[in-house]
């Protein structure tokens, strides 16, 4: 990769896995920047990780720094960060940031970081560059039925922000990471990365219990379709089937590791047409996992023992799961072994650093058209049905 002439003046030094030093922030989302920060460090890779004010899903996870902007102004904010990236920006030669989020507003550091020859990357994850008509026309381009409306928030906000910041990253930015699915705004080429995770923290369960427990965790009925889940195993109770449900509420990510340990089977999002971070824990846990899972349409490896499911057939894959201890079993081992080659952090840790010194990367997928052309034919898919 070639270096901006002014970034010489301030270190001429190659970019190797010794002198790597990493800045993952400023807000972490799915628990990602603290995974990957500690995978880093069992690499012996110095890593600084920042995150915004915390929440129970974040429980067990360790930041470096902690930026509380709980009742401070809006200015108060801006000089909270800009101390932050004037702190970071020299520590660091490599800088990773989520959900389209950089350190300065209206991501005004990312000049300034590809001026200094800084390694950037921006990984984005879902509502932070998807946008609803384009979501839906993929959607049915592909055959598949698309169950969120626009009330529903997936792919809403003003579009032409999400341009503007888009526009802003990929023209100053090095590597970025998304996802087929929601890429449709995109223009220039990105990477696909699976989520990390320590499978050390998790305990697998191998042996299914003799009455199947089940788990389901209702954070955003709108995307997880927990109305539909209840109305099927209510369903199914009526007709005789013995089964017991737990549902998440309130409780912290290390209750829920323990807990997905102790399950047979978990109801994912019947919303989306990929996984989410609580599947991935749930088949590291050993769990059957019904969701979201199409890859034709996502990108996510074929090979994901994850059971297609929406609101039409919630009913009848529970059933035959409840029918079948054998099969839970099956899909209960191919899950966590699908995690251990997948999404194992120490793997998607020594990707990075393999991109970050060297510029080498699998699964490269190209934007093949215009903005313009996408909604253009967006408008045109969704009128035609």
């Amino acid at each position: 990769m070639k270096r901006p002439i002014f970034a010489t003046f301030i270190s001429d030094k190659p970019m190797n896995a010794k002198n790597l030093k990493i800045f993952i922030g400023p807000t972490d989302i799915a628990r990602i920047g603290a995974t990957l920060a500690d995978a880093f460090r069992k690499r012996g890779i110095k890593v600084t990780v920042v995150s915004g004010e915390l929440n129970p899903t974040q429980d067990g996870m360790k930041y470096d720094i902690v930026v509380s902007t709980r009742g401070k102004n809006i200015i108060q904010k801006v000089f909270m960060y800009l101390h932050l990236f004037l702190t970071v920006m020299f520590q660091h030669n490599a800088f990773i940031f989520l959900f389209g989020v950089s350190l300065l507003p209206y991501n005004l550091d990312l000049p300034i970081l590809k001026l200094l020859g800084k390694t950037t990357v921006m990984w984005f994850v879902g509502s932070d560059i998807s946008n609803y008509e384009c979501l839906e026309a993929a959607a049915k381009k592909a055959g598949v039925k698309y169950y969120i409306s626009k009330d529903q928030g997936m792919g809403t906000g003003d579009l032409k922000s999400k341009l503007r910041m888009i526009h802003k990253i990929e023209k100053y930015v090095d590597y970025i990471i998304s996802y087929p699915s929601i890429s449709q705004l995109l223009t220039r080429k990105y990477i696909r990365m699976d989520i990390p995770l320590d499978i050390n923290n998790i305990t697998y369960n191998k042996t299914p219990n003799k009455i199947a427990l089940i788990v389901h965790a209702p954070t955003d009925d709108k995307i997880k379709g927990t109305t539909q889940v209840l109305a099927a195993m209510k369903r199914l109770k009526s007709e005789g089937y013995d089964f017991e449900l737990q549902l998440f509420k309130g409780m912290s990510n290390v209750q829920v590791l323990k807990a997905l340990s102790e399950a047979d089977i978990s109801v994912d999002q019947l919303f989306a047409h990929f996984p989410g971070m609580f599947a991935v824990e749930s088949m590291a846990a050993g769990c059957v996992v019904l969701g979201g899972n199409i890859p034709e349409f996502s990108g996510f490896p074929k090979e994901s023992p994850i059971i297609h499911t929406d609101p039409d057939n919630i009913y009848q894959n529970l059933k035959i799961l409840l029918g079948n201890p054998r099969l839970r079993q099956e899909l209960g081992q191919k899950g966590r072994k699908y995690v251990e080659k997948y999404h194992n952090s120490l793997k998607i840790a020594d990707d990075f650093i393999r991109l970050l010194t060297t510029g080498e990367t699998e699964e490269i997928y190209t934007a093949k058209q215009s903005v313009k052309e996408i909604i253009n034919q967006a408008k045109k898919v969704n009128d035609d049905f």
